[in-house]
Protein backbone atom coordinates (compact mmCIF):
# COMPACT_ATOMS: atom_id res chain seq x y z
CA UNK A 1 0.00 0.00 0.00
CA UNK A 2 0.76 3.48 -0.46
CA UNK A 3 1.79 4.48 2.84
CA UNK A 4 3.38 8.18 1.34
CA UNK A 5 1.13 8.74 -1.90
CA UNK A 6 2.72 10.16 -4.87
CA UNK A 7 2.22 13.83 -4.99
CA UNK A 8 3.83 16.62 -6.31
CA UNK A 9 6.54 18.35 -4.49
CA UNK A 10 5.90 21.77 -3.49
CA UNK A 11 9.73 22.93 -4.53
CA UNK A 12 8.39 21.84 -8.14
CA UNK A 13 4.97 23.53 -7.82
CA UNK A 14 6.72 26.75 -6.56
CA UNK A 15 9.48 26.72 -9.41
CA UNK A 16 6.82 25.91 -11.93
CA UNK A 17 4.76 29.32 -10.21
CA UNK A 18 7.54 31.00 -11.02
CA UNK A 19 8.49 30.28 -14.51
CA UNK A 20 4.80 31.57 -14.98
CA UNK A 21 5.09 34.18 -12.89
CA UNK A 22 8.61 36.12 -14.83
CA UNK A 23 8.48 38.06 -17.70
CA UNK A 24 9.81 36.52 -20.99
CA UNK A 25 12.39 39.57 -20.67
CA UNK A 26 14.20 38.55 -17.07
CA UNK A 27 17.51 37.67 -17.34
CA UNK A 28 17.19 34.15 -15.52
CA UNK A 29 13.84 33.52 -17.74
CA UNK A 30 15.70 30.52 -19.72
CA UNK A 31 17.17 29.18 -16.69
CA UNK A 32 13.88 28.69 -14.62
CA UNK A 33 12.06 27.21 -17.30
CA UNK A 34 14.03 24.49 -18.10
CA UNK A 35 14.66 24.22 -14.18
CA UNK A 36 10.55 24.11 -14.11
CA UNK A 37 10.64 21.35 -17.57
CA UNK A 38 13.02 19.28 -15.95
CA UNK A 39 11.81 18.56 -12.62
CA UNK A 40 8.21 18.31 -14.15
CA UNK A 41 9.51 15.51 -16.48
CA UNK A 42 11.31 14.40 -13.48
CA UNK A 43 7.70 13.98 -11.24
CA UNK A 44 5.95 12.39 -14.33
CA UNK A 45 8.08 10.00 -15.16
CA UNK A 46 7.48 9.07 -11.01
CA UNK A 47 4.29 9.13 -12.01
CA UNK A 48 4.28 6.54 -15.02
CA UNK A 49 5.55 3.81 -12.44
CA UNK A 50 1.93 4.38 -10.38
CA UNK A 51 0.48 2.02 -12.43
CA UNK A 52 2.58 -0.86 -11.84
CA UNK A 53 3.13 0.15 -8.24
CA UNK A 54 -0.42 -0.78 -7.53
CA UNK A 55 -0.18 -4.11 -8.47
CA UNK A 56 1.97 -5.19 -5.72
CA UNK A 57 0.03 -6.70 -2.73
CA UNK A 58 -1.15 -4.56 -0.22
CA UNK A 59 -0.39 -6.33 2.96
CA UNK A 60 3.15 -6.88 2.00
CA UNK A 61 4.57 -4.07 0.99
CA UNK A 62 5.32 -0.29 2.15
CA UNK A 63 5.29 2.01 -0.90
CA UNK A 64 6.49 5.64 -0.12
CA UNK A 65 7.05 8.14 -3.26
CA UNK A 66 9.73 10.77 -2.21
CA UNK A 67 11.28 11.03 0.91
CA UNK A 68 14.35 13.11 1.59
CA UNK A 69 16.09 11.82 5.30
CA UNK A 70 18.89 13.84 7.17
CA UNK A 71 22.26 12.13 7.52
CA UNK A 72 25.47 13.16 8.56
CA UNK A 73 25.96 14.49 4.96
CA UNK A 74 23.17 16.65 4.65
CA UNK A 75 20.32 14.77 3.21
CA UNK A 76 19.55 12.15 0.40
CA UNK A 77 16.34 11.32 -1.63
CA UNK A 78 14.39 8.45 -3.12
CA UNK A 79 12.43 8.99 -5.87
CA UNK A 80 10.15 5.23 -4.41
CA UNK A 81 11.25 3.23 -1.39
CA UNK A 82 9.10 0.17 -0.69
CA UNK A 83 9.46 -1.70 2.51
CA UNK A 84 8.79 -5.10 3.31
CA UNK A 85 9.34 -7.68 6.12
CA UNK A 86 11.80 -9.21 3.71
CA UNK A 87 13.80 -7.05 1.84
CA UNK A 88 13.57 -3.18 1.07
CA UNK A 89 14.18 -1.52 -2.54
CA UNK A 90 15.14 1.36 -3.28
CA UNK A 91 13.86 2.68 -6.85
CA UNK A 92 15.33 5.81 -9.49
CA UNK A 93 13.49 7.24 -11.58
CA UNK A 94 14.54 8.56 -15.02
CA UNK A 95 12.15 10.02 -17.29
CA UNK A 96 14.56 10.38 -20.81
CA UNK A 97 13.26 10.20 -24.34
CA UNK A 98 14.83 9.03 -27.60
CA UNK A 99 18.42 6.78 -26.48
CA UNK A 100 20.36 5.91 -23.85
CA UNK A 101 23.91 4.16 -23.58
CA UNK A 102 26.11 3.28 -20.84
CA UNK A 103 30.18 2.89 -21.91
CA UNK A 104 32.82 1.47 -20.05
CA UNK A 105 33.79 4.66 -18.24
CA UNK A 106 30.57 4.46 -16.80
CA UNK A 107 28.93 7.10 -18.34
CA UNK A 108 25.52 7.74 -19.41
CA UNK A 109 24.65 9.90 -22.86
CA UNK A 110 22.43 9.84 -25.53
CA UNK A 111 23.11 10.53 -28.94
CA UNK A 112 20.65 13.02 -31.22
CA UNK A 113 21.55 14.75 -34.40
CA UNK A 114 25.43 13.78 -34.19
CA UNK A 115 25.27 15.53 -30.56
CA UNK A 116 26.46 13.72 -27.62
CA UNK A 117 24.61 14.63 -24.51
CA UNK A 118 26.42 13.35 -21.33
CA UNK A 119 24.36 12.78 -18.04
CA UNK A 120 24.88 11.72 -14.28
CA UNK A 121 24.97 8.08 -14.26
CA UNK A 122 21.52 6.93 -12.41
CA UNK A 123 23.44 3.35 -11.53
CA UNK A 124 26.36 5.31 -9.36
CA UNK A 125 23.02 7.69 -8.11
CA UNK A 126 21.22 4.93 -6.62
CA UNK A 127 24.43 2.89 -5.10
CA UNK A 128 25.08 6.40 -3.14
CA UNK A 129 21.21 6.26 -1.80
CA UNK A 130 21.69 2.88 -1.28
CA UNK A 131 24.70 3.01 1.25
CA UNK A 132 23.23 6.19 2.74
CA UNK A 133 20.38 4.49 3.21
CA UNK A 134 21.56 1.19 4.86
CA UNK A 135 23.41 3.44 7.19
CA UNK A 136 20.21 5.93 8.19
CA UNK A 137 18.53 1.96 9.04
CA UNK A 138 21.34 1.49 11.33
CA UNK A 139 21.75 5.05 12.79
CA UNK A 140 18.27 4.34 14.33
CA UNK A 141 18.58 1.28 15.48
CA UNK A 142 16.21 -1.08 12.92
CA UNK A 143 17.64 -4.16 12.23
CA UNK A 144 19.45 -5.05 8.94
CA UNK A 145 17.50 -6.09 5.98
CA UNK A 146 18.59 -6.65 2.32
CA UNK A 147 17.97 -3.46 0.54
CA UNK A 148 17.95 -3.88 -3.07
CA UNK A 149 18.48 -1.19 -6.02
CA UNK A 150 17.01 -0.06 -9.55
CA UNK A 151 17.04 2.24 -12.16
CA UNK A 152 13.78 2.52 -13.83
CA UNK A 153 13.59 4.44 -17.19
CA UNK A 154 9.95 5.63 -17.22
CA UNK A 155 9.32 6.00 -21.14
CA UNK A 156 8.36 2.84 -23.00
CA UNK A 157 9.68 4.00 -26.54
CA UNK A 158 13.74 4.60 -25.01
CA UNK A 159 16.54 2.82 -26.33
CA UNK A 160 18.55 1.34 -23.64
CA UNK A 161 22.08 0.10 -24.47
CA UNK A 162 24.77 -1.36 -22.39
CA UNK A 163 27.82 -1.38 -25.25
CA UNK A 164 29.90 -3.53 -22.50
CA UNK A 165 27.65 -5.69 -21.37
CA UNK A 166 28.11 -4.60 -17.85
CA UNK A 167 26.09 -7.39 -15.76
CA UNK A 168 25.64 -4.34 -13.08
CA UNK A 169 24.04 -2.20 -15.61
CA UNK A 170 21.82 -5.13 -17.14
CA UNK A 171 20.75 -6.43 -13.62
CA UNK A 172 20.00 -2.52 -12.16
CA UNK A 173 18.71 -0.82 -15.43
CA UNK A 174 15.32 -1.49 -16.97
CA UNK A 175 12.16 -0.02 -19.01
CA UNK A 176 9.33 0.47 -16.58
CA UNK A 177 7.49 -3.35 -17.74
CA UNK A 178 9.97 -4.85 -15.89
CA UNK A 179 9.47 -3.64 -12.72
CA UNK A 180 7.21 -6.28 -11.01
CA UNK A 181 9.32 -9.30 -12.56
CA UNK A 182 12.17 -7.84 -10.99
CA UNK A 183 10.18 -7.59 -7.69
CA UNK A 184 8.79 -11.21 -7.97
CA UNK A 185 12.70 -12.23 -8.16
CA UNK A 186 13.55 -10.60 -5.27
CA UNK A 187 10.32 -11.79 -3.43
CA UNK A 188 11.97 -15.06 -4.53
CA UNK A 189 15.68 -14.61 -3.55
CA UNK A 190 14.60 -13.43 -0.07
CA UNK A 191 12.34 -15.34 1.61
CA UNK A 192 13.98 -14.81 5.56
CA UNK A 193 11.74 -13.01 7.94
CA UNK A 194 13.68 -9.86 8.99
CA UNK A 195 11.02 -7.24 10.36
CA UNK A 196 7.95 -7.79 12.44
CA UNK A 197 5.12 -5.89 11.59
CA UNK A 198 5.13 -3.66 14.43
CA UNK A 199 8.93 -3.08 13.62
CA UNK A 200 8.11 -2.46 9.84
CA UNK A 201 5.36 0.24 11.30
CA UNK A 202 7.73 1.84 13.51
CA UNK A 203 10.22 2.04 10.64
CA UNK A 204 7.25 4.01 8.52
CA UNK A 205 6.23 6.41 11.19
CA UNK A 206 10.00 7.25 11.60
CA UNK A 207 10.24 7.79 7.68
CA UNK A 208 7.35 10.10 7.59
CA UNK A 209 8.91 12.14 10.68
CA UNK A 210 12.06 12.07 9.41
CA UNK A 211 10.98 13.01 6.03
CA UNK A 212 12.38 16.91 5.27
CA UNK A 213 11.16 18.55 2.03
CA UNK A 214 13.27 20.03 -0.49
CA UNK A 215 13.31 24.16 0.48
CA UNK A 216 12.54 26.17 -2.34
CA UNK A 217 15.66 29.12 -2.54
CA UNK A 218 15.76 29.92 -6.33
CA UNK A 219 14.10 33.11 -5.62
CA UNK A 220 16.43 34.07 -3.45
CA UNK A 221 19.35 31.83 -4.88
CA UNK A 222 18.35 34.11 -8.22
CA UNK A 223 17.62 37.56 -6.44
CA UNK A 224 14.31 38.18 -7.57
CA UNK A 225 11.79 40.73 -5.62
CA UNK A 226 8.08 40.22 -5.41
CA UNK A 227 8.08 43.54 -7.82
CA UNK A 228 9.67 41.64 -11.13
CA UNK A 229 6.99 39.21 -11.09
CA UNK A 230 3.98 39.09 -13.47
CA UNK A 231 0.59 40.20 -12.38
CA UNK A 232 -2.62 39.39 -13.97
CA UNK A 233 -4.71 35.54 -14.74
CA UNK A 234 -3.06 33.91 -17.37
CA UNK A 235 -5.41 32.66 -20.38
CA UNK A 236 -5.68 28.71 -20.18
CA UNK A 237 -6.13 28.97 -23.84
CA UNK A 238 -2.82 31.08 -25.77
CA UNK A 239 -0.51 31.89 -22.10
CA UNK A 240 -0.84 35.55 -22.31
CA UNK A 241 -1.80 37.70 -19.46
CA UNK A 242 -3.74 39.24 -18.07
CA UNK A 243 -6.97 38.62 -18.94
CA UNK A 244 -10.09 40.82 -18.19
CA UNK A 245 -12.95 40.23 -15.48
CA UNK A 246 -16.28 41.34 -17.17
CA UNK A 247 -19.66 40.39 -16.30
CA UNK A 248 -18.54 37.34 -13.97
CA UNK A 249 -16.12 36.00 -16.15
CA UNK A 250 -12.65 36.06 -18.08
CA UNK A 251 -12.21 37.41 -21.12
CA UNK A 252 -8.71 36.96 -23.40
CA UNK A 253 -8.01 39.99 -25.02
CA UNK A 254 -5.65 37.96 -27.49
CA UNK A 255 -7.14 35.09 -28.60
CA UNK A 256 -10.77 35.70 -27.26
CA UNK A 257 -11.22 32.67 -24.75
CA UNK A 258 -13.90 32.98 -22.19
CA UNK A 259 -13.22 31.11 -18.62
CA UNK A 260 -14.59 31.68 -15.22
CA UNK A 261 -11.86 30.22 -13.61
CA UNK A 262 -9.18 31.20 -15.09
CA UNK A 263 -8.10 33.05 -11.93
CA UNK A 264 -7.81 29.64 -9.90
CA UNK A 265 -4.52 29.01 -11.53
CA UNK A 266 -3.23 32.93 -10.69
CA UNK A 267 -4.78 32.51 -7.16
CA UNK A 268 -2.22 29.38 -6.71
CA UNK A 269 0.90 31.30 -7.91
CA UNK A 270 0.04 33.91 -5.25
CA UNK A 271 -0.31 31.54 -2.40
CA UNK A 272 2.72 29.14 -3.87
CA UNK A 273 5.08 32.61 -4.20
CA UNK A 274 3.72 34.70 -1.72
CA UNK A 275 1.28 33.73 1.16
CA UNK A 276 -1.31 31.25 1.73
CA UNK A 277 -3.22 34.03 3.37
CA UNK A 278 -4.79 37.22 0.83
CA UNK A 279 -7.37 40.10 1.24
CA UNK A 280 -8.91 41.75 -1.14
CA UNK A 281 -7.16 44.33 -1.94
CA UNK A 282 -4.03 41.63 -2.85
CA UNK A 283 -6.33 39.69 -4.85
CA UNK A 284 -7.53 42.85 -6.84
CA UNK A 285 -3.56 44.41 -7.10
CA UNK A 286 -2.69 40.24 -8.13
CA UNK A 287 -5.77 39.37 -10.33
CA UNK A 288 -5.69 43.23 -11.78
CA UNK A 289 -8.92 43.82 -10.79
CA UNK A 290 -10.64 46.78 -9.75
CA UNK A 291 -13.92 46.60 -7.96
CA UNK A 292 -14.05 45.97 -4.63
CA UNK A 293 -17.76 44.03 -5.29
CA UNK A 294 -16.86 42.31 -7.93
CA UNK A 295 -13.56 40.87 -6.09
CA UNK A 296 -15.97 39.91 -2.91
CA UNK A 297 -18.30 37.79 -5.06
CA UNK A 298 -15.75 35.96 -6.74
CA UNK A 299 -14.64 34.83 -3.20
CA UNK A 300 -18.26 34.28 -2.02
CA UNK A 301 -18.78 31.92 -5.18
CA UNK A 302 -14.95 30.12 -4.35
CA UNK A 303 -16.26 29.18 -0.94
CA UNK A 304 -12.93 29.97 0.76
CA UNK A 305 -12.24 29.34 4.13
CA UNK A 306 -11.62 32.64 5.67
CA UNK A 307 -10.31 34.84 8.93
CA UNK A 308 -11.51 37.97 10.09
CA UNK A 309 -14.22 41.00 9.11
CA UNK A 310 -14.79 43.42 7.59
CA UNK A 311 -12.07 45.13 5.58
CA UNK A 312 -9.31 42.55 7.93
CA UNK A 313 -11.03 40.15 6.33
CA UNK A 314 -8.32 37.41 4.79
CA UNK A 315 -9.01 33.98 2.76
CA UNK A 316 -7.27 30.99 2.94
CA UNK A 317 -5.82 29.62 -0.36
CA UNK A 318 -5.69 25.91 -0.53
CA UNK A 319 -3.17 25.23 -3.85
CA UNK A 320 -4.31 21.48 -3.86
CA UNK A 321 -7.57 22.65 -3.93
CA UNK A 322 -7.22 25.62 -6.60
CA UNK A 323 -4.87 22.90 -9.12
CA UNK A 324 -7.47 20.10 -8.77
CA UNK A 325 -9.91 21.97 -10.13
Amino acid sequence: MFIKPLKIPCHILKTMALDRRIPVSHPHKEFITQRASNLYSGYKGEKALEYYLNFLPEDQFFIFHYLRLPDKYGHFQMDFLILSMYFHLIIEVKNFYDNISFDEFGQSFRIKAEEVQVFNNPVEQVSLQHNRFVDWNRCNDFPAVPVEKVVIYSRDDIYLRNLTNNKLITDLVMHRDKLLPKIQLFMGKHKTLRLTEKQLMEMSYKLLEQHTPEKFLLIDQLGITADQLVKGVECPECGNIPMKWSVGQWECFYCGKVSKTAHRLALADYALLNQKYINNRQAREFLQVNSVHSMRRLFHREKFSHVGVSSGRKYELSVEKLLDE
